[in-house]
């Protein structure tokens, strides 16, 4: 037991780990579990390494697997770590205790993760719970016990909120609304606001009850300690690593969805989560939030977690742990060993601190362009894979799930909202919403934070309204401006001068990306207020020295972002043909229309331009039906020209659409937009080949009008240089008079979000967490990816 190891293949023959995977049955008490867990861990931080710690302990985990039902040690350690972390979270800076516990769960996590991938849910709790007569007993009073000394997790003032109480007997899944569920939610919250009273606890019947559902028992002391450490451990240097293995180890079971055509309404593990921790969802959810806004970074010595513990704690673990120690220092995974200084912890602190203090300074004192590397703030990263993985199930309205409750009710902590309507309930909780708005504009390059805040901007109307009504909304629509631009236009062109941390993105195979999606919708949500719509073309924008298509020493950010959807467009039809990205894209352009104001030059070029490019598709497209309809072979030409058919349809619902944008920007601002006049005046024969068609007639009328009327007076003067011509339209449009143009109903477009947005939004976050979580999945046993449902 004492030998050093060379290579992680040496692990399978450590007399440690031969006693935990065999036969024997380890009691919970035994002293061997301070030896085991007396390690030094060095967390796997990348997908490489996790698939080199897979295969280093397979032969380990096999072995486990099937003396697991004989020894029950699978259970023994669940309950080792249950008491460990109840120990943790009374000694918050018991730093040896702290390594116990995130030993533990390393663990956990790597049983259960094997244990998912070659079993279903239900052999995984089956494991769980294979356990001796004498043992289940114990469970069953310790769980007693458990429900008896339940703290109530109350805030502080800033973000306290009344605390739903568990009530293991109340079904959710009903068939009513959401607003019911709500309403029903927040009523026993503020019912239950304090101290948990006996009569809150579940009775001695409900145990009996509970107990009876063993598979419940020792998942749900799992869960509930695991997301009991997540809120109650501050996040220290020496937490980190307990956090980040919390996270992980959360991920995992959430992570059997991935390997099950079962729906999460059916899933244990997923009802163990909805159902069952209702009185930590919203301190959790919080707290999961706290750790996006603080983007904390790891701390130098993440590899070496006793580098934290005082030289008494380090005396007490090599009693223990001298072989323990020998056995787990193998598991390196190339990386260097770390600082030993005692002092090291406070030098870490003060690391968070100075990071902190940065973080929450005004963003007009920082870099916009800044952007995070994600992927290396360990802990931030995967709590946004956690929030989005628990907030994008169980969403029909007959289901109830509290996490996502609770991600859509939280308000800004300086500014409590009132006059809200009937309908809205009361916060769950607060949080800065400036750190949090800061955070997502140094964050929304990655998938992830961009499905995140449309989740926020589409559902939580505090968080949107707090959006709308910055001054620095700039920063944050600049930046999608920028990965859309980068990532869809002109990565072909200029690749190598992309920002390093975007390179990630730029590789990816699909043109289609989700990514591209959300932040188009982002836009599209945020363009149906005209107060954002109006407030784009204040904001100026100066040395865009990135956009090369077109040197643009200056141009308002609301002139930029139309420049950039039309670009989306044209290169989809060019490349993606895909109709839902050019439909969200004019949608958006339809809803800024009627506040265009002050166009450059080369936006109303690019606008006449997107019309000029839709009519000679559309002739195109005529001149191959009129091909295929001369042809000979009859069944060929009618399956040719029915798909052409409707390739013509889609063209000209394009083109009435770019024809509504330009009526709607002439009939309501046509004053503060003389450069489109010169536009159209000048592209005035792509409009006029429409002019008696009997589609789109009564669109070009109106720009009919206007060319009519401003021709005239420009055919008249004689000096037809462009500066004078300019100003001469320029006092023309100021004069013109409104009425003289044909009405239109207002256009407005909203976004609603499908029916079953699980089908799109659940394959959609597993796949992120598989190719970005830093953990290596199997995946030739998947099968959420190969359901007939995602294939959209």
């Amino acid at each position: 037991m004492g030998a050093e190891f060379s290579s992680l293949d040496q692990l399978n023959r450590n007399e440690c780990i031969n006693r935990l995977v065999n036969e024997e049955r380890i009691d919970e008490n035994d002293p061997f579990w301070n030896q085991l867990l007396s390690f030094t861990i060095n967390l796997p931080l990348t997908k490489a390494s996790s698939k080199k710690l897979d295969e280093s302990i397979a032969l380990s985990c096999q072995k486990f697997h099937q003396n697991n039902p004989s020894s029950g040690n699978y259970s023994s350690l669940i309950r080792v770590f249950s008491r460990r972390a109840n120990a943790t979270r009374r000694m918050t800076d018991n730093k040896l205790m702290i390594l116990h516990t995130t030993n533990a769960l390393f663990i956990i996590r790597c049983i259960t993760k094997y244990l998912i991938e070659i079993e279903n849910e239900l052999a995984l709790l089956e494991q769980m719970n294979f356990r001796s007569d004498e043992a289940n007993l114990e469970l069953e009073k310790e769980t007693e016990s458990n429900f008896d000394n339940q703290n109530d997790y109350s805030t502080d003032s800033s973000t306290a909120s009344p605390k739903r109480l568990y009530n293991p007997n109340k079904n959710y899944r009903m068939s009513k609304s959401k607003s019911n569920h709500e309403s029903a939610l927040l009523d026993s919250q503020e019912n239950s606001f304090g101290n948990e009273s006996d009569s809150d606890m579940p009775q001695n019947n409900d145990l009996v009850e509970s107990n009876s559902k063993k598979h419940e028992n020792i998942l749900y002391m799992l869960i509930k300690n695991i997301i009991q450490l997540c809120i109650e451990v501050p996040v220290k240097s020496y937490t980190y690593n307990l956090h980040l293995e919390a996270l992980n180890t959360l991920l995992i079971l959430l992570s059997s969805q991935m390997y099950s055509k079962t729906p999460a309404n059916e899933s244990l593990i997923f009802d163990t989560f909805m159902q069952k921790m209702d009185r930590f969802v919203s301190d959790f959810v919080r707290v999961l939030l706290k750790n996006l806004i603080q983007q904390m970074p790891p701390p130098s010595n993440i590899h070496n977690l006793s580098s934290y513990l005082s030289n008494e704690e380090q005396n007490q673990r090599s009693f223990v742990s001298s072989v323990a120690s020998g056995l787990w220092s193998v598991m390196t995974f190339g990386f260097g060993s770390a600082k030993t200084s005692t002092d090291q912890s406070n030098q870490e602190d003060e690391s968070e601190k100075s990071f902190l203090s940065n973080l929450s300074n005004d963003s007009s004192n920082q870099n916009q362009d800044e952007q995070l590397d994600c992927s290396s703030r360990y802990l931030a990263w995967q709590s946004c894979h956690i929030l989005l993985v628990l907030s994008n199930n169980c969403t029909n309205e007959s289901l109830y799930n509290p996490y996502r409750l609770a991600l859509f009710h939280f308000t800004d902590t300086q500014n409590t909202p009132t006059n809200l309507p009937n309908s809205e309930p009361l916060p769950w909780f607060s949080i800065d919403f400036s750190k949090l708005f800061q955070m997502f504009t140094r964050t929304v390059h990655t998938d992830q934070y961009s499905l995140l805040l449309y989740m926020l901007i589409h559902r939580n109307q505090h968080f949107k309204m707090f959006i709308l009504s910055r001054l620095q909304i700039d920063s944050l629509i600049f930046l999608i401006i920028f990965f859309v631009i980068y990532v869809i236009i002109l990565e072909k062109y200029f690749f190598k001068k992309v920002m390093p941390l975007l390179k990630v993105i730029f590789t990816a195979p699909e043109r289609n990306s989700h990514h591209i999606y959300m932040t188009l919708i982002i836009i599209l949500i945020l363009s149906e207020d005209d107060i954002f719509n109006k407030t784009i073309h204040t904001i100026t924008i100066k040395k865009l020295i990135w956009y090369t298509e077109r040197s643009l020493s200056e141009i308002s950010l609301g002139g930029l972002l139309i420049l950039v959807l039309i670009r989306t467009i044209q290169f989809n039809m060019t490349r993606m043909r895909d109709k839902y990205l050019h439909t969200n894209c004019l949608a958006a352009l339809a809803n800024m229309s009627s506040k265009f104001q002050n166009l450059h030059p080369y936006v109303c070029q690019r606008i006449n331009s997107l019309f000029n490019m839709l009519t000679r598709k559309r002739t195109k497209i005529i001149t191959q039906i009129n091909e295929e309809n001369s042809k000979n072979d009859t069944e060929k030409n009618e399956t040719a020209s029915k798909d052409l058919l409707q390739d013509l349809s889609i063209i000209e619902e394009l083109m009435k659409m770019v024809l509504e944008i330009i009526n709607s920007c002439l009939t309501n601002s046509l004053h503060h937009n003389s450069d489109l006049v010169y536009s159209i005046l000048y592209h005035k024969s792509i409009y006029l080949q429409f002019r008696d068609h009997p589609t789109f007639q009564d669109l070009t009328q109106n720009i009919d009008t206007v060319i009519t009327r401003f021709s005239h007076e420009i055919e008249s003067v004689e000096d037809k240089t462009i500066e004078n011509l300019r100003e001469i339209i320029t006092m023309g449009a100021k004069q013109f008079s409104r009425e003289r143009f044909r009405k239109f109903p207002e256009l407005k477009f909203k976004y609603v979000e499908e029916d079953q947005p699980e089908d799109f939004f659940v394959p959609y976050v597993w796949s992120l967490v598989y190719k970005y979580s830093n953990l290596y999945w199997i995946d030739h046993t998947i099968d959420l990816f190969n359901s007939p449902n995602n294939n959209r």
